[in-house]
């Protein structure tokens, strides 16, 4: 079950930044320009993934208020990271307050994806079976982008 759910979420946020970066090609259209990544993002998504309005609807709505979670506790994360490049370059860093900062730093990793993942399960459960799968299958057919190209993955 969790290899599963793992996988569910793998592949939503993959088609979330698939979405976001890749140009829609369905209907001609890049998502490029002021105020359209949003709008394109969810032209891809429902073409992807055969989403009808009210699926959309949702999930924008979803997506809006996770933006707005995951902004302020990353703003947090921000802040620990800073706190702890600031007491790393000092001429005597104490040992103390870098133990005190790594372990807020990961705490706040795993506020993150304790809310990544209740994210992707809620926009989960607005999805039939069929479009579950076709987002799984979208995420086994991914092929990272890493310096700007897209690389073959050796097994």
């Amino acid at each position: 079950m969790k290899k599963t759910l793992m996988i569910l979420t793998s592949a939503l946020l993959l088609g979330f930044s698939t979405a976001s970066a890749a140009p829609n090609v369905q209907r001609g259209m890049g998502c490029f320009g002021p105020g359209r990544m949003q709008e394109c993002r969810m032209d891809m998504m429902q073409g992807n993934l055969g989403l009808n309005d009210k699926q959309c609807e949702q999930m924008e709505e979803f997506q809006a208020r996770n933006f707005r979670i995951v902004s302020a506790e990353q703003r947090k994360l921000d802040t620990f990271e800073r706190q702890l490049r600031e007491e790393s370059l000092k001429a005597t860093p104490e040992a103390k307050n870098i133990d005190l900062l790594a372990e807020k730093i990961g705490k706040q990793h795993t506020v993150l994806a304790r809310i990544r993942s209740a994210h992707v399960t809620e926009m989960n459960s607005i999805l039939t079976p069929a479009q579950r799968d076709s987002s799984m299958k979208a995420m086994k057919d991914f092929m990272p982008i890493r310096g700007n190209c897209r690389m073959m993955m050796w097994q």
